[in-house]
């Protein structure tokens, strides 16, 4: 019987990766216009490609940068392209669910769901290779 594989989880990375998944989540609906505007996949993409750049531009600021993580951008556009973007009656889901949602992902203190918890370390490993790709980005001097 093996045993499970242990996690570091850094609390100040969960929240900056929080802080990125809440302001990706504002601009695709800031900056959406409708599915007759965004009505093939090439548009969807464009659209979500721009929101994403315009996140990992305000990160960039900080000099923290998620722009050369590949499966950070894929991860989030197959996301919101399945639960939002292709979504026959998308202008009803209301911001809020996607915030809690992901809000709830992010706070580990409060973390007792197991598929929460998985989505979370995977979601995190995700990031991690952001950090990886410059040693001590996030180190406090």
């Amino acid at each position: 019987m093996s045993l499970p594989k242990k996690h570091i989880i850094i609390k100040d990375r969960v929240e900056l990766y929080g802080d990125f998944v809440q302001n990706l989540i504002n601009y695709i609906y800031d900056y959406y216009l409708d599915n007759e505007t965004l009505n093939s996949d090439e548009d969807i993409y464009n659209h979500y490609s721009w929101c994403f750049g315009k996140v990992c531009d305000e990160f960039k600021k900080e000099e923290i940068d998620f722009t050369k993580n590949k499966q950070l951008k894929d991860y989030f556009y197959k996301y919101f392209y399945n639960q939002f973007y292709i979504v026959d009656d998308n202008q009803n889901i209301q911001i809020n669910y996607f915030e809690k949602f992901w809000k709830d992902i992010f706070e580990i203190e409060k973390q007792n769901n197991k598929n929460y918890l998985n989505i979370l370390i995977e979601i995190y490993e995700i990031f991690d290779k952001s950090i990886e790709l410059k040693e001590n980005i996030l180190e406090i001097v």
